[in-house]
């Protein structure tokens, strides 16, 4: 979830301060668990030494990517902070995770790709168009998985026909944001609009019981490629 948008980030405007914004942000999301322990409490001298370390870290690098490119990069980053308070406030309280909450997670994580390529100095109508693609192809992703999952753990039958909403709704929103933006943009356009449709097309087959091996390696190489004909779509 992190990993796909600070990757797409990098590939669309290798920069200094995009690499910087990258490492700002691995440095918080390393935090969490110890910021979690002292908030409950748990104030051991190795989880304060931890928070203070990947805090630091992340204040360093930030303020390099803001020396680097300036502020601008911040708007992207604002426009995302309630997604971002919802996901914090909801790891913080260990929440159960769920599709929504991990839906707030991965628009406030492709954010920071919208951020990355503002800080390379996209314009904010690219870094949009960047959030929303992003956001959607993970949000896709996540409940296609989830719906597999359901399956596996043999939910009820209600809880799998709302798991397959999300799956229609989503990957739908993919396919009109891929047809809106990105197909009129030319062969990459087209490309990438054809796989979203190969995407949604796989995402309704039945389900078929299987390893959890080898659907993480089948969703990772499928996701790897799929950024990189995003990449080529958005440049």
């Amino acid at each position: 979830m992190l990993g796909f948008p600070l990757v797409l980030g990098l590939l669309l405007r290798p920069t200094a301060a995009g690499a910087c914004l990258a490492l700002a942000a691995l440095s918080l999301f390393l935090a969490r668990p110890p910021l979690r322990r002292v908030l409950t409490r748990q104030r051991e001298g190795a989880q304060l030494r931890a928070l203070a370390l990947f805090t630091g870290l992340a204040g360093l690098f930030g303020g390099a990517a803001l020396g680097l490119a300036g502020p601008r990069f911040l708007l992207p980053l604002a426009a995302v902070a309630p997604l971002i308070f919802l996901a914090l406030r909801a790891d913080a309280q260990r929440s159960v995770r769920s599709l929504p909450v991990e839906l707030t997670a991965q628009g406030a994580f492709a954010g920071l790709a919208a951020a990355m390529v503002t800080a390379g100095g996209a314009s904010l109508a690219a870094a949009g168009r960047t959030w929303l693609l992003a956001a959607l192809m993970g949000g896709a992703n996540l409940a296609h998985v989830r719906r597999l999952l359901g399956h596996a753990h043999a939910l009820p039958e209600a809880e799998l026909r709302q798991r397959m909403l999300a799956v229609h709704a989503l990957h739908l929103l993919l396919l009109a944001a891929s047809v809106s933006f990105l197909a009129p943009r030319g062969p990459a356009g087209l490309l990438w609009t054809a796989w979203a449709v190969l995407l949604y097309a796989r995402a309704l087959r039945s389900w078929r019981p299987q390893a959890a091996r080898s659907l993480g390696w089948r969703e990772g190489a499928l996701s790897a490629l799929g950024l990189l004909l995003l990449w080529r779509a958005l440049i």
